[in-house]
C-alpha cells in the first residue's frame, strides 16, 4: 500500500483519530479514506477520491457534520 503524506494524527476536543489515506502502491488507482478511533474501530469510506486531497476534505467535511471527532467513536451497525 501506498499511505499519502497527508495520512496522520487528528485531534479535537480531546479526542484523537488516525486518518489513513492510501492506494495500491505503483498504481494511479483512486485513494481510499479510512479513520481509526483510539479503541481501533475503523471507519472506512466506500466512494473513493481522485486525489489524496479530495479524501482529506470528505475527512473534514464529515468531522464538521457529525458533530466533530464523536461521530468516529461509536461501533459501526452490525448487519445481520
Amino acid at each position: 500500500m501506498e499511505f499519502s503524506n497527508l495520512t496522520g494524527r487528528a485531534t479535537q476536543d480531546g479526542i484523537t483519530v488516525t486518518v489513513n489515506v492510501y492506494r495500491f502502491a505503483g498504481t494511479q488507482d483512486p485513494w481510499t479514506l479510512e479513520v481509526v478511533d483510539p479503541a481501533g474501530w475503523s471507519t472506512i469510506w466506500s466512494t473513493t477520491f481522485a486525489s489524496d486531497e479530495d479524501a482529506l476534505d470528505a475527512f473534514t467535511e464529515a468531522v464538521e457534520e457529525g458533530g466533530g471527532m464523536r461521530a468516529f467513536l461509536e461501533p459501526p451497525p452490525t448487519l445481520h
